[in-house]
């Protein structure tokens, strides 16, 4: 096999850097260097409607997650089926649905 005897093989500084593809679509993600603002709202809205501490810890983390990891929809639709479920009230869910779409960012 030959070798690049100290040549450098990457882009010549008169070539063109390569495009981003048009095929990669953006999607609104949770604005993670406001994470921890976003944290205490949440938890305030947790706090302010008495939801239950362990499934309110539960529902906050898988908020995250997936409004970080997957995007904003995801995390939505998340909430609306805790809501569907009964751990969480309908105002609670509008109030956390609201705070998603103010920390949310594309990425």
């Amino acid at each position: 096999m030959a070798r690049s005897r100290g040549r450098y093989k990457g882009r010549r500084y008169d070539q063109r850097r390569p495009r981003r593809s048009a095929d990669t679509k953006r999607v609104a993600m949770l604005n993670l260097n406001r994470i921890s603002s976003f944290r205490y709202s949440i938890r305030e809205i947790m706090d302010h409607y008495e939801v239950n501490e362990a499934v309110a810890s539960s529902i906050v983390a898988t908020v995250i997650a997936k409004g970080s990891r997957l995007s904003i929809a995801s995390a939505m639709s998340y909430v609306d089926g805790q809501r569907e479920a009964g751990n969480c009230p309908r105002e609670a869910t509008d109030e956390i649905c609201a705070l998603l779409d103010r920390y949310s960012k594309y990425r």
